[in-house]
């Protein structure tokens, strides 16, 4: 039997980029996605899954509360069933917290498609289910044999049965007074491939961010995923998007800095409050 695996979050991007990148790697492997804790839950009692990929950070029910149900039934114990945390949370309590809950292994954000293949092998491979990733011929369906880029562009363009196209708000109409982008200066930091680097967000939208960063310190791949630190009123928040398009400040290969625009792939309503209240003060 081909191994079934339940992917969890609240990001149609990030469950998209997850699906193609394991259907294209592992074509027999079986996948459904959840949009949160809630809907998974239905999922996991309904059939039986073998691993579990789950985002930690989700309305309705956490991550980490849908690992602590699923340990808490017979049929998904930790000694059976994997599951994989991917966040983007790495402190030490957050570990610690679950760790004590049963997870089984953690995915930064942002990752590749090469680190979320090594977490899915590696967790299969610790409950002896490795066989199970290539045990069918592959399946007949043309996303199988898509690469992470055009799984991207898919997600981009709106394509698929149930995805809806990213939107970006980097305009306003003549006749529109509201003002949807700010000119700003706010140093911070940002993640990419699970690096940290300084950076300076100088436009700033409740949708799309732009900021530069030294070239010499990292040149972002388009597509790729970005974990951006953002603060108002003391609260520090870490908001996923992914990198929209690169460009050099100068007219040169060499450029000292990069121009990086970011679009947001977070669809929390808490979140969204907070983006809309950090615009606002602006």
């Amino acid at each position: 039997m081909a191994l079934k695996i339940l992917v969890v979050d609240d990001a149609s991007f990030t469950r998209d980029l997850i699906r193609r990148t394991l259907r294209k790697q592992f074509p027999a492997v079986e996948i459904e996605d959840a949009i949160n804790g809630r809907k998974a839950q239905q999922l996991l009692t309904k059939m039986q899954f073998n691993m579990v990929l789950c985002d930690w950070e989700m309305p309705e029910m956490t991550g980490v509360e849908l690992l602590r149900w699923c340990r808490e039934q017979p049929q998904y114990q930790k000694a059976d069933v994997p599951f994989v945390m991917i966040t983007s949370r790495g402190d030490k309590s957050h570990v610690v917290e679950a760790v004590q809950a049963g997870v089984t292994d953690y995915l930064g954000k942002p990752f590749s498609g090469e680190q979320l293949i090594n977490k899915v092998v590696s967790a299969a491979k610790k409950h002896k289910l490795e066989g199970r990733l290539v045990s069918q011929q592959p399946r007949q369906a043309s996303s199988g044999n898509q690469g992470v880029a055009s799984a991207s562009i898919d997600v981009l363009m709106g394509a698929g049965k149930s995805t809806q196209p990213i939107q970006a708000t980097k305009f306003t109409h003549p006749d529109d007074p509201v003002v949807t982008v700010k000119d700003v200066k706010l140093p911070t930091i940002v993640r990419f491939e699970e690096k940290q680097f300084r950076c300076m967000v100088i436009q700033f939208s409740k949708q799309e961010v732009t900021m530069l960063i030294k070239s010499d310190d990292v040149v972002p791949q388009v597509l790729g995923q970005a974990v951006l630190d953002l603060e108002h009123k003391g609260t520090m928040n870490r908001l996923n998007y992914y990198v929209q398009s690169v460009s050099t400040t100068e007219k040169k290969h060499d450029s000292t800095f990069l121009t990086v625009t970011l679009s947001l792939i977070d669809q929390d309503k808490e979140k969204e409050d907070f983006i809309a209240q950090l615009f606002n003060s602006l």
